[in-house]
C-alpha cells in the first residue's frame, strides 16, 4: 500500500502544535516537506498497541472486535473513551500530541478533519467489494472531495413513525406517501378528537432542527449544494420550511414546536399525543415498550413523504473509525478499521449493541428480517439519503442555520428572508 502521499500531511500537524489553526486543503508547506517525512515513517514496523479514540457508548463493541484483532494481528488495542460530548476535543488535542491511531468520526466531523489535515485519506486501501458492501449514502458521510476518509460502521437516520391505531380509528388503511397526505389525515383525526395534533417539529435552536431541514429539504426535491454554491434557499427549500410554518399557523402541528427539541417531539407521540413523528431509529422500540411508551404496541415505520414529486429522503447519522495523521502505523490502523466491513462483526453489532449496520447484505439477510421487520422498511427508506452538506466549518455554518430557523418558526421572519439570511452569512464556506 502506498501511503507516502498521505503522510505529506503531517506537517499540518506540526503546524497545529506550533499553534496555528488548522491548514486548509491546499497544503503547500505538507507538499514541500512529503518525502522527508515518508523516509522517517515506521509504517513498515509493528506496535505492540495501536489506539483508538472512542465514545463510551461504543466501548464494549470495539472491545470485542479488538480481542479478534490481537488474535490476528498480534497488535494489542487500547481505548481511550469519553462522552461524546468531550470526543472532538479530545481527538484535536491527541493529534497535538501524537499519542492515537484510530478516531471515532461523527458523520459532520470529515469535512473539517480532511481540511487541517487530521486524518488521513484512505481511499487507496478500499477495495470495490468494501466499497460495494457499504450503503452509499453511509459512504458518502465519509468521503470528503475525491478521498474516503473513514469506514461507517454504525448508521442511523430520522426516519418516520406513525400511531397506526390512530390511522385504523380514522378510517385509513396505509399511512401516508406525500405530505399533503399527512396534512389531510393529520387534520381528520384532530377534528374527530383521535389526536391533539398531527405532528411536532424540531424547532428549538439546536442541530436536530438542521437534520430536519436536510430531510424536508431533499423530500420537497431541493438539495443543500450545487457544486460550491448553497441551494438550500431555492423555491424547494422555502416550500419545505413553509410547510412546517404553515402546519402551526393552521393549527394541525403542536404549536410548541417552536421550542422542541428533536427528543422533545418524541415525548408528545409516546403521551399519544401526535399520530406522526419523524426521529431517530432508537424511537422505534423506545414507543413499543410499555414501560416508556403510552402507545406501545400501535407503532410502525413507514417511508417518509414526498412532495413536488420527490421520494421522500432520510437524514442520516451514526459514525465511522478514521486513522489520525499522527499515527505511526496506519497500515495496522487500517487492519482494525477494514474489520468494520465485515458483514459478520456488524451484524453482532446490531444483535448485541443494538448498531444499525451499514452493509447492505445485512438488511437483506431473511432471519434478521424476521426478527426485526421493521428493518424492511428502514433499508427501503436508508436508499434515499438526504446528507447533511461536507462542510470544513460544520459548526460554525450549523449555528447560523439553527440560528435562522429558530427565528423563522418563532415568527420573526418569514421563511424567504430567513433562509436568504443564512445563505448570505454561509455562501462562501465550501470555497
Amino acid at each position: 500500500m502506498k501511503l507516502k502521499r498521505l503522510v505529506a500531511m503531517l506537517s499540518c500537524i506540526a503546524l497545529i502544535a506550533a499553534g496555528a489553526a488548522g491548514c486548509g486543503s491546499g497544503g503547500e508547506t505538507a507538499g514541500d516537506t512529503g518525502e522527508d517525512a515518508g523516509s522517517e515513517s515506521t509504517e513498515g514496523e509493528k506496535p505492540d498497541k495501536i489506539t483508538l479514540i472512542s465514545t463510551t457508548d461504543d466501548v464494549g463493541y470495539f472491545e470485542y472486535i479488538g480481542e479478534q484483532y490481537t488474535e490476528k494481528t498480534g497488535v494489542e488495542l487500547e481505548i481511550i473513551s469519553q462522552s461524546y460530548d468531550d470526543t472532538k476535543t479530545k481527538i484535536t488535542t491527541s493529534v497535538t500530541g501524537g499519542n492515537a491511531d484510530i478516531a471515532y468520526l461523527d458523520v459532520v466531523w470529515p469535512g473539517e478533519f480532511a481540511d487541517k489535515g487530521l486524518i488521513l485519506p484512505l481511499t487507496d486501501y478500499f477495495t470495490d467489494e468494501i466499497k460495494s458492501g457499504i450503503m452509499e449514502g453511509n459512504l458518502q458521510q465519509m468521503t470528503v472531495g475525491d478521498d474516503i476518509y473513514g469506514i461507517p460502521y454504525c448508521n442511523n437516520g430520522m426516519f418516520m413513525f406513525y400511531n397506526k391505531a390512530m390511522l385504523e380509528e380514522a378510517g385509513y388503511t396505509e399511512p401516508p406517501t406525500t405530505w399533503d397526505e399527512l396534512k389531510e389525515m393529520s387534520q381528520a383525526m384532530q377534528e374527530k378528537g383521535i389526536c391533539k395534533y398531527g405532528i411536532a417539529w424540531p424547532g428549538q435552536q439546536a442541530e436536530g432542527s438542521v437534520c430536519n431541514l436536510s430531510m424536508m429539504l431533499y423530500s420537497f426535491g431541493g438539495t443543500w449544494t450545487e457544486g460550491d454554491e448553497f441551494t438550500f434557499n431555492s423555491d424547494a427549500g422555502v416550500q419545505a420550511v413553509q410547510f412546517m410554518v404553515d402546519s402551526i399557523n393552521d393549527g394541525w402541528a403542536d404549536p410548541s414546536s417552536v421550542s422542541y427539541s428533536d427528543r422533545d417531539i418524541l415525548d408528545t407521540f409516546l403521551a399519544g399525543d401526535t399520530a406522526f413523528v419523524t426521529n431517530w431509529s432508537y424511537a422505534y422500540d423506545v414507543a413499543n415498550d410499555p414501560a416508556q411508551s403510552q402507545v406501545a404496541g400501535d407503532v410502525d415505520v413507514c417511508l417518509i413523504p414526498g412532495a413536488n414529486g420527490s421520494d421522500g429522503a432520510i437524514v442520516l447519522g451514526g459514525g465511522g473509525l478514521g486513522v489520525l495523521a499522527t499515527s505511526e502505523y496506519p497500515d495496522y490502523a487500517w487492519q482494525f478499521i477494514e474489520m468494520l466491513a465485515d458483514p459478520e462483526i456488524q451484524e453482532y453489532g446490531y444483535v448485541n449493541h443494538k448498531m444499525m449496520p451499514t452493509i447492505k447484505s445485512i438488511y437483506e439477510d431473511p432471519d434478521i428480517q424476521a426478527e426485526s421487520p421493521e428493518l424492511v422498511t428502514m433499508y427501503e427508506q436508508l436508499s434515499y439519503p438526504a446528507n447533511r452538506p461536507v462542510v470544513p466549518d460544520y459548526s460554525e455554518w450549523s449555528n447560523v442555520l439553527q440560528t435562522e430557523l429558530s427565528s423563522i418558526m418563532s415568527g420573526n421572519e418569514d421563511v424567504k428572508t430567513g433562509l436568504d439570511n443564512a445563505y448570505e452569512q454561509v455562501k462562501d464556506y465550501l470555497k
